[in-house]
């Protein structure tokens, strides 16, 4: 009598784990942006954002595809999983050459507060 199915809770704990690691990804880059004085949007340019970012969506992409019942609904997540693949392999070679997070700004005012200020 097996009253748990194993595979259904592995599929499962990997979105939730890929989502949590896209949760963890965006906390690290708020955190880093406040340091950095710069607004939050413009570490998700960063590799330290978009390297663990694509992993966590690769596991949720492949968890869907996992589960899906559909052809073209698991060919459409395999698509998107080679996607954030190929995301993730452009992001740790642009960390390997120029470093995981731009140089510290200086003292001062942020030099993007000019065109980000939203009151204009």
């Amino acid at each position: 009598m097996n009253l748990i199915d194993w595979p259904a809770l592995c599929r499962n704990a990997l979105w939730i784990l890929g989502l949590s690691i896209v949760l963890a990804a965006w906390s690290y880059a708020s955190w880093l942006a406040a340091q950095r004085r710069v607004r939050v949007w413009r570490t998700t340019n960063w590799p330290v954002f978009v390297v663990p970012a694509s992993a966590g969506l690769l596991l949720f992409a492949i968890s869907l595809a996992w589960g899906a019942t559909r052809t073209w609904e698991r060919a459409l997540w395999v698509i998107i999983a080679m996607a954030f693949v190929a995301q993730l392999v452009q992001g740790w070679r642009e960390a390997r050459r120029q470093g995981w997070a731009p140089a510290p700004l200086a003292e001062g005012p942020s030099p993007d507060s000019a065109d980000d200020d939203p009151g204009g």
